[in-house]
């Protein structure tokens, strides 16, 4: 079985980027995952702490991450977005 998707260029310019692009959305979804889930679980990564512009040290907020993470897996169910495997 094969599946084609077409466009008519340049009209649909902006559809073809979307479909394009797609996976690239995935992936970005699934690191923000696992940052989120490496912050919440086991308080590493990326937003455990780090500094702004003024060079003050920040640190994460567990139960707004939290709810975050939450918020993405609710809305990946919701739109029925694939796992990446």
């Amino acid at each position: 079985m094969k599946a084609t998707l077409e466009f008519n260029l340049p009209e649909e310019q902006w559809e073809h980027e979307y479909a394009v692009h797609g996976v690239d959305a995935l992936l970005l979804i699934s690191d923000l995952e696992g940052e989120l889930r490496a912050m919440v679980n086991d308080d590493c990564g990326e937003f455990t702490k780090w500094r702004n512009e003024d060079e003050k040290e920040c640190h994460g907020d567990y139960e707004t991450l939290q709810r975050v993470w939450d918020f993405i897996l609710r809305e990946k169910e919701r739109r029925r977005l694939p796992e990446l495997i």
